[in-house]
């Protein structure tokens, strides 16, 4: 398995390559205007905090499954709701349960869903973190640093490396980027970039409201440019070896490893 940390740093080599494709506006490149400078995000550490936004994701799951459910017919759950589907999980766990809990979902449940206003569990009433997703995703995230930068659009790795399922550890996560745009319903559009240790890696452009159009103009002249999609491939196993690898020593051994897809 490679390691989150050299994974990581190689997704990072991967990126600062593919900024030289961003930043060249006379030779082919698909940026016309670009600036370098350290930008710091107010609202950085609330985004990825996630209250607000994991508050406005429980609250519409207890409703939209008892939504959902209400269509069903023929089925165990059909008609019910998330208590019913708790129930039902915990009454069949050898099979339902058998490699994860129900957390999430018992969570939900504890959620008052007939009051917006009321303080759900996480400390914050539903309407309120739909206001504050606004302000940090919006007005303090992604339309103030297009406004104080005069920029078209944000551009970032989109998530690290995909991994292998581990039922011990769980998820082997280390960053995303879609939250700031996400959160208050922007677009943002995923196109490969590349690839780290024989798996694939995206790069997401992100823009304010309705900007849809500059955004498939951006993604596009980079898929154009780059050429950096390839077809998907089932490997028994990955194409570099990093058992023993420090990430810190092994910095340069990375970049010279990594494929040269762009």
């Amino acid at each position: 398995m490679v390691d989150r940390q050299v994974a990581a740093l190689a997704q990072a080599t991967l990126f600062r390559r593919v900024r030289t494709v961003l930043l060249r506006p006379h030779d082919g490149g698909i940026v016309g205007h670009t600036l370098n400078f350290d930008y710091e995000v107010r609202s950085a550490d609330e985004i990825f905090a996630g209250i607000p936004e994991f508050t406005v994701l429980l609250f519409d799951f207890k409703v939209d499954l008892q939504n959902y459910l209400a269509t069903r017919a023929g089925v165990p759950l059909a008609g019910k709701t998330l208590a019913d589907a708790i129930a039902f999980n915990n009454a069949n766990a050898a099979q339902e349960l058998q490699f994860f809990g129900q957390e999430i979902f018992e969570l939900a449940e504890t959620f008052d869903v007939t009051s917006t206003t009321v303080v759900q569990p996480l400390g914050i009433s539903y309407a309120d973190a739909l206001a504050a997703d606004r302000l940090f995703g919006a007005t303090e995230g992604i339309d103030k640093i297009l406004s104080d930068t005069n920029l078209d659009a944000i551009v970032a790795p989109t998530d690290n490396p995909p991994w292998p399922t581990d039922l011990i550890n769980g998820d082997h996560f280390v960053i995303g980027t879609s939250s700031p745009a996400a959160i208050v319903g922007y677009p943002i559009i995923n196109v490969p970039m590349g690839f780290v240790f024989g798996v694939p890696v995206g790069i997401s452009f992100m823009g304010t409201a309705f900007s849809e159009g500059k955004l498939i103009t951006l993604a596009s002249g980079f898929e154009h440019v780059t050429q950096a999609r390839k077809p998907p491939q089932f490997l028994s196993t990955l194409p570099f070896n990093t058992a023993g690898l420090s990430p810190v020593r092994g910095r340069r051994s990375v970049r010279s490893s990594m494929p040269r897809n762009l």
